[in-house]
């Protein structure tokens, strides 16, 4: 995901988007220029129709390519900008040309075909039944750690006594870094991803049970749990794109 970071793609209400402002920063155009192509501008006295007056007197919707937003720019002040779809951003870098720009073009249709196939994975119902079962499973194992929390005071930890929800941060820290993702990450994880992570975590609640009735330490649970993951991801196989968006 780090190259469509650097690109500015992102997602807002499952569209594809990117800022008008990263488009000029990357073809090296000055923003207002931008902007004057997208919404028109006086020349010598005369009104010059921009991309939107275009797509309005073709009976276009201009939202489809151009919606209008504002940014806080380094003194704190709310200047405009527009957020692009694809179409938008075609239209836009049309008349750009050179060698460079070409190259631009290129990162970008590439981007935003990773990234809308992306969205379509997310919105498939076997994502979303994906994410309903790994979440049925992180409920048994919240409750299976609330067993485990129990088990360790008793045990004598006192770390755990002063500061229960460590417990179950490690475990999930444990999880989640084990499939590289970070915290409230997993809404935007690809179903690979999200069924590796239901796999873990089911170990991680058998592990515990087994481990409690064998009278282990507590601490020798968790590291029992983080060699068992370790030789799932070994044999996983994760994919190299683990979000979504």
């Amino acid at each position: 995901m780090d190259n469509l970071i650097d690109l500015g793609l992102f997602t807002k209400k499952e569209k594809v988007l990117v800022s008008s402002r990263i488009i000029a920063q990357n073809f090296n155009k000055e923003h207002n220029s931008v902007l004057k192509t997208i919404e028109g501008e006086n020349r010598k006295g005369k009104h010059v129709d921009g991309l939107i007056n275009g797509i309005i007197k073709s009976s276009g919707n201009p939202l489809g390519y151009f919606i209008d937003s504002k940014y806080k720019d380094s003194k704190g002040e709310m200047r405009k900008e527009y957020l692009l779809t694809r179409d938008g951003f075609s239209l836009l870098v049309m008349g750009f040309t050179g060698q460079k720009a070409l190259n631009w073009k290129l990162k970008y249709i590439e981007a935003f075909n990773k990234m809308e196939s992306f969205v379509r994975e997310k919105q498939s119902s076997e994502w979303l039944q994906t994410r309903k079962n790994g979440k049925l499973v992180r409920r048994s194992e919240t409750d299976n750690l609330a067993e485990l929390l129990i088990y360790a005071i008793n045990q004598g930890s006192k770390t755990y006594q002063r500061n229960p929800n460590l417990l179950y941060s490690n475990y999930t820290k444990l999880v989640n870094s084990a499939v590289g993702i970070k915290k409230n990450q997993r809404d935007r994880a690809t179903r690979k991803v999200l069924d590796i992570i239901a796999f873990i975590e089911d170990m991680i609640i058998h592990t515990i049970d087994e481990e409690m009735k064998n009278k282990t330490e507590y601490h020798d649970i968790y590291a029992i749990c983080k060699e068992r993951t370790q030789q799932i991801i070994r044999y996983a196989y994760l994919p190299e794109q683990k979000l979504i968006a």
